[in-house]
């Protein structure tokens, strides 16, 4: 995926956290790193909604 810009975000996961991606891969059968980025490309298109309806 190409981008106009670079952004860099930092997230902290629990354990329990790593444990449910893990499972929740094997059950969709697609790896780790595809989920994850599933996950946070979801967290952050709700965080622009947030802010969307803040203004």
């Amino acid at each position: 995926m190409a981008t106009d810009q670079f952004e860099h975000a930092t997230f902290y996961l629990t354990r329990r956290q790593v444990n449910e991606i893990k499972e929740l891969a094997k059950q969709n059968q697609i790896s780790r790193s595809a989920l994850v980025r599933m996950i946070i490309r979801e967290y952050l298109a709700k965080q622009d909604g947030d802010r969307d309806k803040k203004q």
